[in-house]
């Protein structure tokens, strides 16, 4: 491994008076790959310094001193050549679990303990958080703490928020859940998500990306034979600014899918009409895709009893 600090010679440094310069051909498969991480004085009112790797943190009195805790960092995180695709944060205690990505599989470590592996992050995150709960390393007696996932930066190695995610449920005994965090790329030009052995990335293009890159991911998961109707999978939990950019690609319909009070408004996309329910707990858009408005009145009705907000199908109507 090759790793150096650098002045950061801006002329606006913000908190970054340095970075550490890390090429890691030697361990990882990541070649000609130079990783740029800020390093940030300390912001707890003492002289130091510190870095945040796949939002592991060290810190140093002097800049000198990041690098080699740094390179300790680095190494640990390391697994199978590899430095981490995803990190699993528990929402609760923030315990963090890496996740790589070999060929065609996701793993998951725990410390001293299994790996969970399987070609479905969904999967991989279920196992793993059964497995905490279970042990008692996360959660509390009679209560269960859910993981969220986050991405990895291949430039600073920053953890980095999905913009939405892909998400399938399944609809007989024979699927599995499908569920893909999309991220913005690191030179915002495109989006992009890991599915059916593959990296999906669609160029950024005004908002349309986002139900391109849902077609590309489908129809991948269909050849794959783990997608059965095209419209079971939808985008879900967009960040508003990011919902706006895709709703101002969508036509909106008179027509308003209507159950207990609550309304969803309609919009077309080509041949497919779609509506948007606003996760008010989260700020969130999740979107529910149909081939027509009846198809699309049973997607969002079946998910609606899924989560307990309806007791019965016939409860969403058209109107």
């Amino acid at each position: 491994m090759k790793i150096s600090l650098e002045q950061n010679v801006k002329h606006d440094q913000g908190d970054v008076p340095y970075y550490v310069n890390v090429e890691t051909s030697t361990i990882t498969i990541d070649l000609d790959t130079i990783f740029h991480i800020p390093v940030y004085r300390s912001g707890n009112g003492r002289p130091g310094y510190n870095v945040e790797v796949c939002g592991f943190q060290v810190s140093a009195d002097a800049p000198e001193q990041i690098v080699p805790v740094t390179e300790r960092l680095i190494r640990g995180l390391v697994n199978m050549a590899r430095l981490p695709t995803y990190i699993f944060i528990a929402r609760r205690s923030r315990q963090m679990y890496p996740v790589y990505t070999v060929g065609d599989e996701v793993f998951a470590t725990t410390p001293g303990g299994p790996v969970f592996r399987h070609v479905e992050l969904a999967k991989v995150r279920e196992y793993l958080a059964e497995y905490l709960n279970a042990m008692g390393l996360i959660g509390t007696p009679g209560m269960s703490e859910k993981l969220r996932v986050r991405g990895v930066n291949m430039n600073s190695l920053a953890l980095v928020r999905p913009i939405l995610y892909l998400k399938k449920r399944p609809q007989s005994e024979d699927e599995n859940e499908f569920w893909a965090p999309v991220f913005l790329a690191d030179d915002r030009g495109s989006i992009y998500t890991y599915a059916a052995s593959g990296k999906r990335e669609i160029d950024l293009a005004g908002g349309y990306e986002a139900l391109l890159l849902r077609t590309q991911v489908a129809q991948a998961l269909i050849a794959d034979k783990r997608l059965k109707n095209n419209y079971d999978l939808r985008p879900d939990r967009l960040l508003p600014d990011y919902w706006e950019r895709v709703k101002s690609t969508l036509k909106l319909q008179p027509e308003k899918l209507v159950f207990a009070g609550a309304a969803f408004e309609i919009y077309r996309n080509g041949k497919a009409v779609i509506a948007a329910e606003h996760r008010e707990d989260e700020d969130r858009y999740s979107l529910y895709i149909g081939r027509d408005i009846n198809d699309l009145r049973h997607h969002a009705a079946t998910d609606l009893v899924r989560r307990g907000l309806i007791s019965n199908t016939a409860a969403v109507n058209v109107q």
